[in-house]
Order: C-alpha cells, then structure tokens, then sequence
C-alpha cells in the first residue's frame, strides 16, 4: 500500500543550493540550505565529500522542499543529515551529471559488471566459495534491507562489495557469513499436472530460529531472503507460511508484518548463512 505524498509547490523562498551524497556506511544524506549560508555549504561540500545541487527547475526546487534545512555553525562546520533512500535517488536522477534512472536494475542479460560483456554473474552455490565477481546479496542495514552486490576484493573471510545497481555509492565490507546467496541454476520451468493441496503454518505461526543450508531444504517457518515488488530492488527477510509444491506464500518478517504476504517459488529466494546467526 502506498502513502499519498502531499505535493509540495515551489517558490522563491526555496534554498538555492542542495548538498548531497553517501556517508561512510552507504547511509543517504542530504540537506538544502538559505541564500544566507549558500557560500559556506558550498566550501564545505568537498570536504563532505558531497555533491552540490544548484538549479531553478521547479522539479529540483520541489524535490528541495522535501529536504531538512542543513545548518551551519559559527565555526562554520556544516551539518547535513540523512534522508530517505528515494529523496536520495531523486537528487541523483536531477544532477545534470547523476543516473536518469538510478533505482533500475540493468537491463537482461547485463550482469553490471565491470567489464561486463552480457555474461550473467557467477553465483556461488556456497559461502565458502564466494569470491571476486561473484554476485551475492547483502545487508545495507536492519531498516534498509537487502541490495544485490557483486564482489570486488577479497581479504580472507572479509569482502569488498559494490551495490550491482547502484554503483556510484561507497564500496562496503561485510564477512562472507553476513552474505546471502542467489539461485546458482536458472529457474525451472513450472511443473505440469495438478497442483498438491498447499499446506500451510499453524496459529502459532512463530519466525523459527532454522535457517536452510540450500533452496530444496526451504520449509514453512524457514527464514529466508525474498525480493520485493516494485523498482527498488530490495531483499527482506521472509518466512514461509504456505507451501504448494516449489511455490509458497510468503510473510514478511519483524517490521514489516503488516505489509501483505507475496508469492514466491524456492528458486527465486535467497539463503542467509547459518553460522550467521
């Protein structure tokens, strides 16, 4: 269900200079700031390591007015706060040098890789094998969800990964059990014949603690990785409370319990390790 978003109209009194980017643990920041301060957020941009945005278009001067007011201190240290993920693709999406449409995957066939001559990814059938160039799914943040991620360096047990879509966001490093897996196998084709009658969890439907070791072990009260609809692309956590054959419907977990159930075929989930947990 989506929330309706007041439309916000520009005006002059909007600021004129917007600074904005990715911290140090790939969370969104952004902030717009007065005539008054304009001079002062724009010297400390660099330093921020944050992009500046700077227009009349009434699309940007909306997209503007959606932001919190950034502040500058009589030592002139420049504070700007974090935002929502989606303010933050719309900024990249109005920069005249940002992606015209940063929340998209690439297109079939395209891996996002650098490099990249339409060969699809390697997917490890194990989190022993992870290695450079693998895609794997990972945690951006409990609140975030999941993206997909390809592997740049390896560092024992400890990878450097890059978001696959949205690659002009900081490099992360995560432990390889902190890792989820995709389907290694292309999907199978939908068995013919009639359906077996769906099963499905009892009332006392609780997230059980069993994390699956492959995709033919997923079971009702599994946890497992499931990807939203829409252009996000994000994985969250997901319990299985119907089964009909590969197929079952899915609810999500802990926060967002009140978002409706999906469908999902075992081969179109991902795995979270074990050990992780």
């Amino acid at each position: 269900m989506t929330a309706k978003v007041k439309h916000v109209p520009a005006t002059t009194s909007l600021a004129p200079v917007v600074l904005f980017g990715i911290d140090s643990h790939g969370k969104p920041k952004g902030a717009r700031f007065g005539q008054k301060d304009a001079d002062l957020a724009l010297k400390a941009a660099s330093q921020l390591q944050l992009k500046v945005l700077a227009s009349d278009d009434p699309k940007i001067a909306e997209i503007a007015a959606r932001l919190p007011v950034g502040r500058v201190h009589g030592t002139g240290r420049t504070f700007v706060p974090f935002i929502r993920r989606d303010l933050y693709d719309k900024l990249v999406a109005a920069a005249p040098n940002g992606n015209s449409n940063p929340t998209n995957p690439p297109s079939s066939g395209s891996s996002g890789a650098p490099g990249s001559t339409g060969s699809p990814p390697n997917l490890p059938r194990n989190w022993q094998e992870i290695g450079i160039g693998d895609l794997v799914v990972a945690q951006e943040g409990p609140e975030d969800g999941w993206y997909e991620a390809i592997v740049v360096e390896c560092n024992n047990d400890m990878l450097t990964l890059r978001w696959r879509d949205y690659p002009r966001e900081r490099r992360i490093v995560r432990h390889r059990n902190r890792l989820g897996l995709l389907h290694p196998a292309t999907k199978p084709t939908a068995a013919t014949g009639k359906s077996p009658k769906p099963t499905a969890a009892g009332k006392e439907d609780k997230v059980a603690a069993a994390l699956p070791h492959d995709w033919q072990e997923i079971d009702i009260n599994h946890l497992a990785l499931a990807k939203a609809d829409g252009p996000w692309g994000t994985w969250w956590e997901a319990v299985p409370a119907e089964k009909t054959g590969d197929g079952f419907k899915l609810r999500w977990r802990d926060n967002h319990a009140n978002v409706p159930p999906i469908t999902r075929s075992r081969f179109e989930l991902a795995l979270i390790c074990p050990d992780a947990m």
